[in-house]
This record gives C-alpha cells, structure tokens and sequence, in this order.
C-alpha cells in the first residue's frame, strides 16, 4: 500500500527522498517509501528517510533491544552503532525502569523503539522535536500526518485551515491536520498492541532547590549541556546559529571550549532585529575568536522554480499548507550547507520561563493558556478558541502528576506549545537536522527547579554565562544595546549599559557560594 504522502507527491520521485530525509515510518507490515531505508530486525518495522541516523541497541549482554532514530547522547556519549550497548540487560524483572531512569539523561533529537518481555514501546525525546504522531487505526507511528495515513487526509474539523494557511495559526493540544492523527505527547511512551499512551516523566522529581544547592546544579547544567554540545559537534558537520538574545548567549557559553569542531557560526539577517542579532553575533564570536558569517537577505537569491518546490517539499512534509520559514522564502538557507546539524537553544527558555506569564493561581485557568498556543493569531483570538478547546486543555492538565503540577504552566510549554510547534516544523524542514543539546529531561528538570520569580528575572542565565564565560556576560543582549548600531564595539557603551546587570549578577553569585559555607 502507498502512504497519501506518496500518492500526493507532486515532484520528481528522486526529490520525495530529500524532503522526506529526516522523518521516519514505524509499521507491522513492510513497506515500499522511495529512497527509505527499511529496519526489520523488531516484530514492527521502521523505514527512515535516508537522512535519519538509526542505529541497532542492544542490552549489557548482546541481546537485541531495538532502534534508536535520530541524535542522540547519552550519560556515556553518543549513542551510534560504535556505542549502541545500553546498560541494563532483558532479563532484568525491572527493565523498563531502569530503561525510563536511564532516558532521563538522554539529550537530543530521537525516538526509541523497545522490545522487552514481550512488550514494544515508543518512546521519544521530551518535546517531540523527532516528530512523532500516530493512527490507530492503521497502526502507524511516523514523523508527520501524511506518512501515517493510506488515503486521503480527512480534515481535522476542530481547526479552520484558512487561519493555518493564511495567518500562521497552528495545530494543538495533540491535534494534526488529519482528524484519525494523533501527536503523542512527549512524556508518554506508546505501547504497540493496542496503541496506548502511557505516561512515564516526570518520575519524583521535587523541581526545587535551596540557596545553598543553586551553585551545584549550576554546574550540573553547564558540564552536561556541554558535554553534549561537544559530543555532537565531533560526531557531525555542525552550524550554529548565533542571535543577541539569551538561549543563544547560553548556547555559546556551553560551546566556549568546542568552538573548533563547529562547521559554523552565522545569522541569518531578514529584518532590523535579525540585523541586531548579526551585530550583537559578530561580538559575541569575536569575544571567542570564533569566525562569525552574515547571511543577509538582500545578498540572498532563490530562483522561482527552486522556491516554489521548496514550497511543495515544505507543506508535503509538514502535512498541511503553512506559511514557509523567511529563510526559505527568500534563499538565506543556501548559505548554511545542506545536511549539516543545525543547534538550537530550545528548551533553555525554562530558565526564563517564558511561558509562565501569569502567577500559580491562575495556572489551571484555560483562557489565557490557549491564546498562549497560538492556535489562532492573538487578533483572532476569543471565547469561540477556548470553547473549542478546553476540554483537550483540562484532559491534558489531569494528565499531570502532583509534581508536575507545581509547574503546570511550564509543562503546557513543553508538552503542548513546543510539541506542535518544534515537533511539526522541524521534520519538515528537511535541508537541515534541527536539534537542542539541552533537550533532555535532566536538563530540563534541573531548569525548573528555580523558582519562577528567578527565573522571570533571567536570573540563572545571568548567573550562567557570568559564571563560565565572563567574556560573554560583558557584551550587551539585545535589551540592552542601543537602537544606534554604529555603538557596536563601543567598550564605553558596553560598559555603561551592562555594569549594573554584570554588578548584581556578580553579588549574587558570591551571595550563594557564602551559602554553601
């Protein structure tokens, strides 16, 4: 049988392997997918695209586990064919616990399928950033809509395909463009004979600290993200990204010692603030003798024909008809070579919690969540969205277990906003493996254990970057440098609009080594 993204394609058969190279099928039944690779060592067989990393996993003692697809690194380092042994055998009566725990330190871009006692799961990275829906019907797992159905996409009737197409608005709460595709949420694992959901993270975790504790898991954050940022970039031909805001400054903090096994440091430059960031990115890089690239628009071409089958290639692989990213649109992409990793600093937001806007008392409220989503563009938003809604936003929030609670609204950011965003685009985005090295639930739990107060304030990514790169913390964000960009490099400048923050950053960094005693 022929998957409806086979039967639609409407290029060249050789260009359906390109737009499809970083998604993958899992199936009971073999198929045909031009230029998939098919894995048919498990009782359920995986095609992946001819981009996607799969690697064959065994127990302590040999025995075949299943597949890894995707980048990702472990407690031990990259997981690939040369280090595919995990650390916990079939016969163990508590396998799957111990697989669990051990995943909570995996980082990365992946899916794991996982044979055991006669059980096959599906599990994936914390926000889904693989792709991972599925269609119980048909029982197919796949990175987007149209590889998990076999006949014509049936029209999600919960969403108006108009505002998706013609005003950026987005499929949630674990909704596709397809009404029998479900998204997975990122902390269940699937169970493959009835095609359940199964929550599995967080376990106990207390997502909170005291002041003598904050140094410690300071470092913890800073020697795990850099150990994974530094095992990728050996592995891959890496690009990475570099802007005036504070993911990306944390992002270069954890590449200060790796810099040398980076393909690439650029911008893309589209608007005035993208041309801010190429300013504020020039300094950063030199701050690290790291050679820093400009990819400005207005150097940038893309022929007609080249952008409208970028188009096609954009909308097949995502599975529905959605504005195209600006550096497709107008050609910047071709300055960041084909199949290179490109780093994002997803996921290092949590310490900013960006999402958590209104205070705990209203965390359980639907409203304001909603808009948050962006299911509709905030002029459109109103009490018809939420209606629609709710009920898919209360099933989700009983989901959570008490810890998880504590930080309901960062949860819906991680489970629900990032998962149909992050998770949708970066499969389609096939020119390019978009993944975070901070994307795993160690990181990601450890961010959430400071507070939302210091967190609203940036207060760890101050402390973060003044404690290990100092350089960084002494060049302007992009709050803070004058709208004049002729002031770039200006030392009187820097100075003068960063002392205060650098000062109380200082104070405070010394305020909790007085509390470790």
């Amino acid at each position: 049988m022929l998957l409806e993204a086979q039967k639609k394609w409407p290029l060249a058969a050789r260009k359906f392997g390109s737009a499809f190279r970083y998604q993958y099928v899992v199936s009971k039944a073999e198929l045909d997918i031009p230029q998939f690779r098919t894995f048919s060592r498990a009782s359920w067989k995986i095609h992946a695209g001819n981009g996607l990393p799969v690697c064959q996993l065994s127990d302590r003692n040999g025995g075949f586990i299943g597949y890894l697809l995707g980048v990702a690194v472990g407690p031990v380092g990259l997981i690939n064919e040369s280090a595919n042994v995990l650390p916990f055998s079939l016969e163990d009566r508590d396998f799957w616990k111990a697989f669990e725990k051990w995943l909570i330190d995996v980082a990365g871009r992946y899916a794991f399928l996982i044979e055991a006692g006669g059980e096959t799961r599906f599990y994936c990275d914390p926000v889904g950033m693989i792709g991972a829906v599925y269609n119980k019907a048909d029982r197919l797992i796949s990175a987007s809509p149209l590889l998990a159905i076999f006949d014509e996409l049936m029209p999600n009737p919960k969403f108006d395909f108009e505002v998706i197409r013609e005003h950026r608005g987005k499929f949630s709460l674990f909704h596709t463009a397809d009404e029998r595709v479900r998204r997975l949420n990122p902390n269940y694992y699937l169970e493959l004979e009835e095609f359940s959901e199964h929550r599995h993270w967080p376990k106990n975790e207390k997502f909170l600290i005291s002041n003598d504790q904050v140094l410690g898991v300071y470092d913890e954050i800073f020697d795990r993200a850099s150990y994974n940022l530094a095992e990728i970039s050996r592995a891959y031909p890496v690009s990475f990204p570099i802007s005036g805001g504070q993911d990306s400054r944390l992002l270069l903090a954890f590449a200060k010692d790796h810099g040398s096994h980076v393909s690439q440091f650029y911008t893309h430059v589209n608007n005035y603030a993208t041309r801010r960031d190429a300013a504020i990115g020039g300094e950063l890089c030199k701050a690290l003798c790291f050679r820093h690239e400009v990819h400005d628009r207005r150097n940038a071409s893309i022929p007609k024909r080249q952008r409208n089958e970028f188009r096609v290639s954009w909308n097949m692989a995502f599975g529905a008809e959605v504005p195209m990213p600006a550096e497709y649109e107008n050609g910047v992409i071709l300055q960041v070579p084909e199949k290179n990793i490109i780093l994002r600093g997803h996921q290092t937001d949590i310490l900013r919690a960006v999402y958590v806007s209104k205070g705990k008392e209203h965390w359980q409220e639907a409203d304001w969540q909603i808009k948050r989503l962006l299911i509709v563009p905030r002029e459109l938003f109103g009490r018809d969205t939420v209606d629609r809604f709710s009920d898919d936003f209360f099933t989700w929030q009983r989901s959570l277990p008490d810890n998880a609670m504590e930080k309901a609204a960062d949860f819906m950011f991680l489970e629900v906003y990032y998962n149909s965003t992050v998770g949708a685009t970066f499969p389609a985005l096939w020119r390019n493996f978009y993944l975070s090295p901070f994307n795993s639930r160690r990181l990601i739990g450890l961010s959430l254990s400071f507070s939302e107060e210091a967190r609203r304030l940036s207060l760890p990514v101050f402390d973060i970057v003044e404690r290990y790169c100092p350089k960084l913390s002494r060049i302007p964000y992009d709050f803070e440098l004058h709208p004049n960009l002729g002031l770039v490099g200006d030392k009187d400048h820097y100075r003068e609009v960063t002392e205060k923050r650098v000062w109380k950053t200082q104070r405070r960094l010394a305020d909790h080594l007085k509390a470790v005693g």
